[in-house]
């Protein structure tokens, strides 16, 4: 299996456990980056919503149960720590600029830099 970022998100945390456990129960802003190489893809971008599909680089992939309750295992989570860190957060979109290939969003829970691996339209606007 292979998967290539397809850029990066800005968001004011450092590190996973400085951003809240469910970004959408909050407002902080972030900016998905978009490579160059993906920015057709784009192209008529027109949701109120994005799930942002990214990848916890800095996650610890070797927990398998919960520090807050051992009786739990992370595949009941939406914790970053697991063996493979693909995290999905739905944000809300502020601004779009193709130009500069960014969406501005807010409801973030990612750290800062993370690798974007994929931008879903959020399935209760639209389903192609």
């Amino acid at each position: 299996m292979q998967c290539e970022p397809i850029g990066t998100v800005s968001t004011p945390f450092e590190t996973t456990s400085d951003a809240p456990s469910q970004g959408f129960h909050e407002d902080s802003a972030g900016v998905v980056h978009v490579d160059e190489a993906y920015a057709a893809g784009l192209s008529g971008f027109d949701a109120e919503s994005v799930v942002v599909v990214w990848w916890a680089d800095r996650a610890d992939r070797s927990v398998l149960t919960l520090d807050r309750d051992p009786s739990r295992g992370v595949f009941t989570s939406r914790s970053p720590a697991r063996p493979n860190p693909v995290c999905l957060t739905e944000c809300r979109v502020v601004d779009v600029d193709l130009d500069a290939r960014r969406l501005s969003v807010r409801g973030v829970d990612m750290a800062d830099g993370s690798p974007v691996i994929d931008l879903k339209a959020s399935l209760r606007e639209r389903v192609d």
